[in-house]
């Protein structure tokens, strides 16, 4: 396993590709310490790396925030991982824009 860049240690046992998990969604960090950002795909959270171009979907409907946005933003946020390689991690359900 890969430690945290920030910490040198990794802190969960669930280190996905270039992705360490955390103990929740929203601890979710680049081992290489590349800043990460989190955005909704529909009703799907998704993190992604833009240094490493990579993705993982990180859970479902656990933030409401996504009801509040348009399909244009959907779609924009889709484009924006375009290329990216899609990080396993259970079943994302994310293979197709919104």
């Amino acid at each position: 396993m890969k430690p945290n860049a920030e910490t040198g240690q990794v802190r969960t046992n669930d280190v996905r590709s270039n992705f360490d998990m955390g103990t929740w969604f929203g601890e979710v960090k680049c081992v290489h310490g590349h800043p990460v950002r989190l955005f909704n795909l529909g009703r799907h959270h998704i993190v992604a790396c833009d240094e490493c171009r990579a993705f993982i979907h990180v859970g479902s409907n656990l933030m409401s925030c996504w009801r509040q946005e348009s399909v244009g933003i959907w779609e924009k946020n889709w484009q924006s991982i375009a290329g990216y390689q899609e990080v396993e991690w259970g079943t994302s359900g994310c293979t197709s824009p919104p």
